[in-house]
């Protein structure tokens, strides 16, 4: 896709996404654009708000019998908007810009308002030891389709 076509398909889902906050006359920051985040700091995506206070925890399973510790982060998000939606999203931890992990997060259903817990299970990725960026962005389907 051409980057002025990507660019026009961009501003038309940020007008679609942002159309119900804009009317609220609300300053609801509804951008999909990736955003770097601190592990364990507040920060809002696509008009959700995560808490401070999320973590980054290592969970030890067992894979073919070898003991694997695999990345698993939780908090609470809100849902900023007016319209009932479900929070899906990507977490990429990387180093010198490449991807070393990537979890995909989510969360039930919410009204505006409304705080859910979420959860972004590693279950195929390795605990990220030595990264040095965290990004948001929207979940990307195998197909290379994305989703907010």
């Amino acid at each position: 896709m051409s980057a002025r076509r990507a660019a026009g398909a961009a501003v038309v889902a940020l007008a679609l996404l942002g159309g119900t906050a804009a009317c609220g006359g609300d300053d609801v920051d509804t951008s999909t654009d990736p955003v770097e985040v601190e592990v364990g700091k507040a920060f809002s995506w696509n008009g959700y708000t995560v808490d401070d206070g999320w973590t980054l925890k290592g969970i030890e399973r067992s894979v073919n019998g070898n003991a694997v510790t695999t990345p698993n982060v939780e908090g609470s998000i809100t849902n900023t908007l007016d319209e009932e939606r479900a929070p899906i999203f990507e977490m990429v931890f990387s180093t010198d810009g490449s991807p070393i992990a990537t979890l995909s997060c989510s969360a039930a259903k919410m009204v505006k308002d409304q705080s859910q817990q979420f959860e972004c299970p590693g279950l195929s990725a390795t605990m990220p030891e030595d990264y040095d960026a965290v990004v948001v962005q929207e979940f990307v389907r195998e197909d290379g389709s994305s989703s907010s």
